[in-house]
């Protein structure tokens, strides 16, 4: 990160900003890192009714409204107030979780998609991002251990949940194909490698870390492609908890990178 060359963690400044950086804590307890998810699926949902304006569009700034705008904030609120509850599911590891992030990622693609050209049909062509969500939300719920030598030890059921996602991405390239949305389509096509190389080689922890970080690139890339202004928000969220973890706590985070076994 270029702000760790320029502010090393021995310099006054450093020991400054990683006061300030304790304010952020309460932030932290709202879990933004899963407001890109939830920003994505009302993206998506956005995307399914533009495509079917235009199926071409492509870096269109003026694609943004004050209602899509609302919605984001919208649903960031809903996460923070769920984040809080203690009933909330964190990861699926039973039939009510499964069924909570259903409906939570369905709502999202709704609220996404309202507008004067949203029509029940718009609806069906839910099916393959919904499906994505899901496939993502079981990687993520595979749980990853820190050990005191700060390796990383994967426990629970990997296979299980590789295994169903696997299967949901490839329902929903297939989806996304039929219904013509290329982004759909392609999004859980160029997912599917990573997917597969975890599956194939499910101890190496580095290939769970990838399924996980590019399960939620791919999709904020391609969305972004379509609406430019949408980076903003994702940019904005992304750097500021690159700064907070790294001044809170000197490392990197999010990161590309991945730990090598």
């Amino acid at each position: 990160m270029f702000v760790s060359r320029l502010i090393k963690p021995q310099s006054d400044l450093y020991d400054r900003l990683s006061n300030w950086s304790k304010s952020l804590d309460n932030f932290m307890n709202w879990q933004p890192l899963h407001w890109f998810g939830m920003w994505c699926m009302v993206i998506s949902g956005f995307n399914i009714i533009k495509g079917q304006e235009n199926r071409y569009i492509f870096w269109d700034w003026n694609s943004g409204s004050l209602f899509i705008f609302f919605v984001i904030i919208l649903v960031t609120v809903w996460s923070i107030l769920s984040a809080r509850h203690p009933a909330t599911p964190k990861k699926i590891n039973n039939l009510k979780s499964l069924l909570y992030f259903i409906v939570i990622g369905s709502m999202a693609l709704l609220l996404g998609s309202i507008g004067p050209k949203f029509s029940m049909e718009a609806i069906k062509n839910y099916a393959p991002y919904l499906l994505f969500y899901i496939a993502v939300w079981l990687v993520f719920s595979i749980e990853f251990i820190q050990q005191d030598d700060k390796s990383t030890e994967i426990v629970g059921s990997r296979i299980r949940n590789l295994v169903g996602s696997t299967t949901l991405i490839i329902v929903g390239s297939v989806m996304g194909f039929q219904f013509d949305d290329p982004v759909a389509s392609t999004v859980s096509t160029v997912y599917l490698p990573f997917l597969l190389v975890a599956l194939i080689m499910p101890t190496h922890i580095r290939h769970l870390q990838r399924a996980r970080i590019y399960g939620v690139f791919i999709p904020a890339v391609f969305l972004a492609v379509r609406f430019p202004w949408f980076l903003i928000p994702l940019w904005a969220l992304f750097f500021l908890l690159r700064l907070y973890h790294y001044f809170r706590f000197n490392i990197v985070y999010p990161t590309f990178g991945v730990d090598h076994d």
